[in-house]
């Protein structure tokens, strides 16, 4: 079973969100990232493909031009320099997992 290693403390980059940086324990960048219900993620390219997971809360996501609603054990995979973001519906935590 996978675990995430915090690298640093939560730190609060945006209204609603707290986010650590770390690891998993197979050694892959990964980070932690909290939301209040209501709270949003930038829609954004990132320069490299991510995996999303959802740990708790529900989610409504934007990848491209498919939106999807996730909540927890559910997943999604975003290629790089495709624009994605979220919106928390009910409180959660994500974990983003470099591909």
């Amino acid at each position: 079973m996978l675990k995430f290693i915090a690298a640093s403390a939560f730190t609060t980059p945006d209204n609603g969100q707290s986010r650590r940086e770390g690891q998993l324990s197979d050694g892959r960048v990964a980070a932690e990232v909290r939301f209040e219900a209501g709270a949003f993620g930038q829609l954004k390219k990132r320069a490299d493909a991510v995996h999303i997971r959802v740990i708790d809360g529900d989610f409504e996501f934007t990848v491209g031009s498919d939106i999807l609603l996730l909540q927890a054990g559910e997943s999604v995979a975003v290629p790089a320099q495709v624009p994605s973001g979220c919106f928390c519906l009910s409180a959660g935590t994500l974990l983003e997992i470099s591909a």
